[in-house]
């Protein structure tokens, strides 16, 4: 739904949910948005209403609003409305051009480690096994399900997911990074590159439960890092739950620089 100011919009809001399961806490989310010359309290509280007023007639129990620190007269009214800090999710800036000599060696040394425990690594469109997509399918539903949240994390139709992942413009077979166990498809890493213009992120990484504990995480999102350094880009971004301790240490040996949070509110909703 937009606002607007005469003949000019101002802003926006938002609302959606996934499918909810009977006796499961029914999460909504929400977000406004509001151009800052626009921007004031009466405004963004009336905007806040009506997406709270849409969740309302659906059902929702519980409200979730993201967005980042620097926001904080939205946070403001968002508290003074009854929403509370519930996660952060951390994001992180990665100096590929500062750190290239230091990246590339340390991502050999992590590719030659892994490959002596009996792991290889590849990118996807190399991989000519038949039932790859299927077993990345399962890989990556396997892995999501152990990233802390509190809103839980839907398991996507094999359909669903290949579109939320492969439909993007910015993502491709040739960079996106698998490891291999014997037969399996052990770990996954990939960057995601705007065709035209925007950062670099690392878009997904994850293990199977079996395999960790080998470096092979770690090998994987270096050799993103040294692919990315390789086709000539100087910074790479990358975001984690607040409280994914591995990831967290991951990045900061890399030497990633934190960026602003983002922060996760709840609100209960009454009826």
């Amino acid at each position: 739904m937009f606002a607007l100011a005469g003949q000019q919009t101002i802003g926006y809001f938002a609302a959606g949910h996934g499918p909810w399961q009977p006796e499961a806490e029914r999460f909504g989310w929400i977000r406004v948005v509001i151009v800052p010359g626009s921007w004031t309290e009466d405004r963004y509280l009336e905007m806040l209403d009506a997406a709270e007023g849409w969740q309302r007639g659906e059902g929702a129990s519980t409200l979730v609003a993201r967005l980042h620190s620097r926001f904080s007269a939205e946070i403001e009214s968002l508290e003074a409305r009854g929403y509370r800090e519930v996660r952060r999710q951390s994001e992180w800036e990665l100096d590929l051009a500062g750190r290239k000599d230091q990246l590339l060696a340390t991502a050999a040394a992590a590719r030659e480690k892994v490959k002596a425990a009996g792991v290889s690594m590849r990118t996807l469109d190399q991989d000519d096994d038949p039932n790859k997509m299927q077993k990345l399918y399962d890989l990556t539903n396997e892995s999501e399900q152990d990233i802390p949240t509190t809103v839980p994390i839907r398991t996507l139709p094999y359909d669903d997911w290949y579109r939320r992942w492969f439909a993007s413009p910015g993502i491709r077979f040739d960079r996106v990074w698998i490891a291999r166990l014997g037969d399996d498809i052990v770990g996954i890493s990939m960057i995601e590159i705007p065709p035209q213009r925007g950062v670099t992120w690392t878009a997904y990484t994850g293990t199977a439960k079996r395999a960790r504990g080998r470096g092979i995480a770690r090998a994987l999102k270096y050799e993103t890092v040294a692919q990315a350094i390789e086709l000539g880009l100087t910074r790479i971004r990358t975001s984690n739950d607040g409280d994914n301790a591995p990831i967290l240490h991951l990045n900061a040996e890399m030497g990633y620089q934190r960026l602003d949070p983002m922060i996760e509110l709840h609100r209960t909703l009454d009826r």
